[in-house]
């Protein structure tokens, strides 16, 4: 049996077989690459982005407008930039002079009301004084009081005059003051519409996150695993080959020690599987 086991052509190539069993190892996956999201409605990009740190995030922007509807935006923007200018003079810095259509219709509405006021007391006290001079009254007491009378109501009506202009005034910045509210809101109303979008996407966003890290973290699993049967299948294959070492030195050594090495069988399993039948013997 010695004999036969010794014919062995042991050249290099087997040698290299035997004390150096091949593994097979699990190649790694490749890591799916994330897609980059556009949201068309929201008007929004989700992109996956290295960190300066080395790591990645998802990070969600605006993308560009188009021509019209960047227009439009801006038109939204000016009314209510102009809206809260308007809204600011009217409640501390009220001036009817810087509204022309307000200062000419109190000036108009002063001057009618003065012109009336004038010509009923002209008729008043033309009538009073005929009366007077009829009866021979002209320079009595009671011509002076009807005087001093007449001017009085005068006074009075063109204190009511101012009276009622304040009060026209004040509506007249009430309204506008309303007016101006309202184009605020339709502004506001406008541009936050767009932003709740926007906003309404998050859900989505924080799904799309929580997926990827779901996916990452399989694929770590993976790789770790992969790794580790690895390891093993390398570690098993140079235990292997160090065993096959150990009986080649036996077997080396039995025409010395007069025996058999007890780790023959060992060294026939491996050249049996590294094609022991390719090497034959002599």
């Amino acid at each position: 049996m010695f004999s036969s086991i010794s014919k062995l052509a042991f050249t290099p190539s087997l040698l290299n077989d035997v004390l150096n069993p091949q593994t097979a190892n699990t190649p790694t996956p490749t890591q799916a690459q994330f897609e980059t999201q556009i949201d068309n409605i929201a008007n929004t990009k989700t992109e996956r982005v290295k960190q300066p740190d080395g790591t990645w995030a998802l990070v969600r922007s605006k993308l560009p407008l188009s021509a019209e509807d960047q227009a439009y935006m801006d038109t939204l923007e000016a009314l209510r930039t102009s809206s809260v200018n308007h809204i600011k003079d009217l409640t501390e810095n009220f001036d009817p002079a810087n509204y022309p259509e307000l200062a000419q219709y109190l000036k108009d509405y002063e001057t009618s009301a003065n012109m009336a006021i004038d010509r009923a007391a002209g008729r008043t006290s033309n009538q009073e004084e005929k009366a007077l001079a009829r009866f021979g009254q002209a320079d009595s007491t009671a011509a002076a009081n009807a005087r001093v009378g007449r001017a009085a109501t005068v006074m009075d009506q063109r204190a009511t005059l101012g009276r009622d202009m304040s009060t026209i005034t004040e509506n007249a910045r009430g309204n506008e003051l309303n007016r101006q509210l309202g184009l605020y809101n339709l502004a506001t109303g406008g541009i936050t519409g767009q932003q709740s979008i926007q906003l309404g996407s998050v859900p989505g966003l924080i799904s799309t996150g929580l997926s990827q890290q779901a996916s990452n973290q399989a694929y770590n699993n993976s790789v770790a695993a992969i790794g580790g049967s690895n390891n093993a299948a390398t570690l098993a294959g140079q235990q292997a080959g160090f065993s096959n070492l150990v009986g080649l030195t036996s077997l080396a050594a039995a025409p010395f020690t007069g025996g058999t090495s007890l780790m023959l069988p060992s060294l026939y399993g491996a050249a049996s599987k590294t094609g022991y039948a390719k090497y034959g013997a002599a």
